[in-house]
């Protein structure tokens, strides 16, 4: 897997999708962006988002002024159209429900390698719209690699695609970007587990006011 986004992709079909899609979302109900200077046009950066529907991807994609990486969940991956799709706008794989060592380790690289990454801390998609509970892993990852989070809020993608629908719908959507939050490195003489559930709560907090 790549630790720096593919140069094709970034310098030619990036801008072209985004210009597509954004064309899509705007029109289809309107699509606002705010906040979008809260987040780092280069360095390593976690994008926490809430997840509503499977266009909360590329309505990332569109709102970002920089190339991005994605983890999502493994059977995506596995699904017809879907799998490859999100394979091209530079995502990989992560089995839910555990720590998967394979995709951490990939997560870590990528920062490391002064990437931005996506996670949507909830693991799923919310059903309600209301923010579930956070896994603690992008907690964990910010701690370990010293990796300012941008907490981010998605609006109204839960109507423009709702779930198990195939076709999209005229709705308004909107994404905000928080100011970014430092989480480490880790103090000494502090369980890390304290300190990641404090970081997890403060992330969820921050999610919460956008």
């Amino acid at each position: 897997m790549r630790l720096t986004p593919d140069p094709l992709y970034a310098r030619l079909w990036l801008p072209l999708i985004r210009f597509g899609v954004g064309l899509i979302y705007h029109g289809f109900g309107g699509y606002s962006i705010r906040g979008v200077e809260n987040l780092p046009r280069s360095g390593r950066v976690l994008v926490a988002c809430n997840h509503l529907s499977l266009a909360d991807p590329l309505a990332m994609l569109v709102a970002s002024p920089r190339p991005l990486f994605y983890m999502a969940a493994e059977e995506l991956h596995q699904m017809g159209w879907v799998g490859p799709t999100i394979r091209f706008l530079q995502s990989f794989p992560v089995r839910r429900g555990e720590w998967d060592q394979q995709a951490i380790a990939h997560a870590r690289a990528l920062l490391k390698n002064d990437q931005g990454l996506v996670v949507y801390p909830e693991g799923r998609i919310s059903t309600d719209g209301e923010l579930l509970p956070l896994y603690p892993g992008v907690a964990m990852l910010a701690l370990r690699e010293r990796c300012p989070v941008v907490p981010a809020r998605m609006r109204g993608t839960d109507g423009f695609l709702p779930l198990g629908k195939k076709f999209i719908r005229f709705h308004p959507k909107s994404i905000r970007f928080g100011p970014a939050l430092e989480f480490g490195p880790p103090r000494p003489g502090e369980s890390i587990k304290a300190q990641v559930q404090a970081a997890t709560e403060r992330l969820r907090e921050a999610m919460l006011a956008l």
